[in-house]
């Protein structure tokens, strides 16, 4: 008897080498070996990151609940009041510069959608826009190009509106618009090409935003060309004959 455990032990010591030797060299190779891509036919994320080797963000894919606030150099500097479901871009300091977002829904017989897609100027906000949007009795497509400050964004001041948003004070959201208009920190409309309510046109705006230039083809057919002084009025018209 004493033979047999003898024997069963040798053997059970063999097994536990052979082990060991395995998982050493398991470990080895994992260690070595260089990482592998991995192919699927269907994946089904709620969210993805797409980061770079020092782990900021490059690019998020997400869904509604799972959607990224405002990220500065890889920090959330804060979150929107409504979700953003697409896709948003980041720069090599881990900070947004734009994205794809779109939603839509009807809701009591009204039709709430849109798709908007966007690039930032540095550290600011949306500079060029590519947007389809409908609600009620308004409908705009088109391409929109914006001048945005030379200084970052003040994030604060961002997160105090949203704040007096969210809460419905009506009176700190229009003294801070009010401040940032003032100080030029909102950046100005400078030109607009689309249709807008049926209206097909070209839109070219001085540096604070106000219209000077439109080409105009209405959902009647009439067409005009009209040029605007400063403070909005037309000073030339063609044909002489279309109405303002």
């Amino acid at each position: 008897m004493n033979n047999n455990v003898e024997k069963q032990l040798t053997v059970q010591k063999r097994i536990n080498a052979a082990l060991s030797i395995g998982l050493v060299s398991l470990a080895g190779y994992v260690g070595l070996a260089k990482p592998t891509v991995a192919e699927f036919e269907e994946i089904s994320v709620e969210r993805l990151n797409i980061v770079e080797k020092n782990g900021y963000n490059r690019m998020v894919l997400a869904n509604s609940d799972k959607s990224p606030g405002a990220i500065k150099q890889g920090k959330e500097v804060f979150k929107h009041n409504s979700p953003r479901p697409g896709m948003i871009f980041y720069n090599d300091e881990g900070t947004e510069n734009g994205g794809f977002v779109f939603r839509g829904e009807k809701v009591n017989d009204k039709v709430n959608h849109g798709l908007h897609m966007s690039f930032d100027r540095y550290n600011q906000d949306q500079t060029l826009m590519m947007q389809h949007i409908e609600m009620d009795d308004y409908m705009i497509t088109g391409l929109t190009v914006m001048d945005r400050p030379d200084s970052a964004m003040d994030f604060d001041m961002t997160n105090r509106f949203m704040e007096a948003q969210k809460a419905g004070d009506t009176k700190t959201m229009n003294e801070i618009e009010s401040y940032m208009v003032e100080n030029k920190l909102l950046g100005a409309r400078r030109a607009f090409y689309g249709t807008l309510n049926g209206d097909s046109r070209l839109q070219l705006n001085d540096a604070d935003g106000k219209k000077r230039i439109q080409m105009v083809v209405t959902k009647d057919g009439e067409a005009k060309l009209e040029f605007l002084d400063a403070n909005g009025k037309v000073i030339m018209r063609l044909p002489e004959t279309a109405e303002q």
